[in-house]
């Protein structure tokens, strides 16, 4: 079974919370966790495969 973790990415920084979920999980994290996003705002929070790298949900941080 895939993992997934929730990176954060701006202008001029990058980071991730270092889970290894499923994406229900990450997506549930960033709907109930908003207010902590306000530090990228302009930027995207998406959500990464850890076996593969790849990117399967990103959305703008308002």
């Amino acid at each position: 079974m895939k993992t997934y973790d929730v990176h954060f990415n701006d202008s001029s920084d990058s980071s991730n919370k270092g889970f290894s979920i499923s994406i229900e999980d990450c997506k549930n994290w960033i709907e109930f966790n908003r207010s902590e996003l306000s530090e990228y705002a302009g930027g995207t929070v998406s959500i990464v495969c850890n076996e593969t790298g790849e990117e399967v949900y990103s959305e703008s941080i308002l």
